[in-house]
């Protein structure tokens, strides 16, 4: 197979300019401001604006995030944004995401236009970002302060991958579940998919999604997750939140 044939993702744009994907016929992010929604879910959910100002700058270390669902590359640019604005400079952020349906460059950067305050972000990620049909990829910034791993499989293969060949070898600080809708996409909240969290994940590790369908919520639980619901953003109710509380999991399999 070429790993440097581009695959993107077949999409529609609405009348708001947000982007839906063709295939599993649901959006990549909410209508009413998707940035604003990537902060509250995923970076206030993981409570990261506290645990990023709390890191010893007297120290070099590696903070790393894993999210199953690159799509726009909104939440990483988001997450890059709080990062540089929070973090000590002697601190890295690793961020490694799947994506098996990748965007082209062009709609990334059009998703990403809706919001300013990302340009620097959205214009140092479309300087190198190129989607492969499959295979890992990685991408340096800010003089290789801040690391973005994409593993271009199927959320399966890629946790494994990311499990065996060490591409998080401390596992995961915080997880975003950031795939389609599990009624839109199911194969991205399996049982297996929340294993794959586990053996990836320590005592604290977090989470947080969009999404509170119940056997969501107990196939996390399964693994040694503890979750709740919390208020939402914009016309969602509630959202869920959870940390890793499993000390029996076995990292070897």
């Amino acid at each position: 197979m070429d790993l440097n044939v581009e695959q993107p993702g077949s999409i529609r744009w609405d009348i708001h300019g947000v982007p839906h994907s063709c295939a599993f016929n649901d959006k990549y992010f909410c209508t009413e401001n998707g940035h604003e929604e990537s902060l509250y879910v995923s970076c206030k959910g993981n409570n990261l604006y506290e645990r990023f100002a709390k890191l010893d700058p007297k120290i070099k270390g590696t903070f790393t995030v894993i999210e199953t669902g690159f799509g726009t590359g909104l939440s990483f640019c988001t997450l890059w944004q709080l990062w540089e604005r929070c973090a000590p400079e002697s601190w890295m952020l690793h961020f490694i995401s799947i994506e098996l349906y990748p965007l082209s460059n062009e709609d990334m950067v059009r998703a990403l236009n809706l919001w300013p305050s990302l340009l620097p972000f959205k214009q140092a990620l479309s300087e190198q970002y190129k989607p492969l049909s499959a295979g890992t990829e990685h991408f340096y910034f800010n003089n290789r302060r801040v690391h973005l791993t994409v593993v271009f499989e199927d959320v399966i293969e890629a946790l494994a991958q990311i499990h065996k060949q060490g591409i998080a070898p401390y596992g995961a600080d915080a997880w975003f579940l950031n795939g389609f809708s599990p009624f839109s996409n199911p194969k991205m909240w399996t049982a297996d998919v929340f294993k794959g969290m586990a053996l990836l994940s320590s005592q604290g590790t977090t989470l947080s999604t969009f999404t509170v369908a119940g056997f969501v919520r107990r196939g996390l639980e399964a693994e040694g997750f503890s979750v709740q619901r919390i208020k939402g953003y914009g016309k969602k109710k509630t959202v869920l939140i959870g940390s890793f509380q499993n000390f029996a999991v076995d990292k070897n399999i």
